[in-house]
């Protein structure tokens, strides 16, 4: 099996597949969550290179085990190691466990990072998706109040197990949780402006 590293990898797998509602490749999605998970603030080198890999793959398993990317293939192909291993199951959705999902990867500061700039980047492509629309589709409309709803549990368990980084301006947490809602702040106005264009 040839080793590749984590971004080719993604671009490999995603292809010229599009992110949903958007002319924009699924691969840039994985270059957007590196770029909120602001390592330009990380001290530890070895730390942000796990941060890096995990924040490039971090949805590679829930796209593609159906595919054979199991978790010991995803660290068999790019070389992970153990601690990235375990922050990529932390942030992989898993059926039937659901309601565990965010509280327990919401235990853990550098998958709590990770999950902070992927919801940050999905806000922010969930709303050129609509107003590029000019309304919200049933899908996007279905998608945002998910997040409504996992963005007020993301920001408690934030508020229960990091709130000393969160009020700390030298913490990555002190500038991702402003910048997730003003985007959510952004997507409630464009609801209140366009919805019931799109009802179903």
């Amino acid at each position: 099996m040839n080793r590749r590293n984590a971004l080719q990898l993604v671009k490999d797998l995603y292809g010229t597949q599009r992110r949903e509602g958007l002319d924009k490749f699924s691969s840039e999605h994985s270059l957007d969550v590196v770029t909120y998970c602001f390592l330009h603030l990380e001290r530890d080198n070895l730390r942000a290179m796990r941060i890096l890999n995990v924040a490039i793959l971090h949805d590679v398993v829930e796209d593609f085990s159906q595919e054979g990317y199991t978790l010991e293939k995803v660290q068999s192909v790019v070389g992970l190691g153990q601690r990235e291993i375990r922050l990529l199951n932390l942030l992989t959705r898993k059926k039937g466990q659901e309601a565990e999902y965010l509280p327990l990867l919401f235990q853990d500061e550098d998958a709590a990072r990770i999950k902070l700039a992927d919801r940050i980047a999905n806000c922010r492509d969930l709303a050129a998706w609509v107003q590029g629309t000019q309304g919200f589709p049933p899908r996007a409309r279905r998608i945002y109040e998910k997040y409504k709803r996992e963005n007020a549990v993301i920001l408690e368990l934030i508020q229960e197990h990091f709130q000393a980084q969160a009020e700390d301006p030298d913490h990555v947490f002190f500038h991702q949780i402003p910048l997730l809602q003003k985007n959510m702040a952004e997507l409630d106005r464009l609801y209140a402006q366009y919805f019931g264009a799109w009802a179903n």
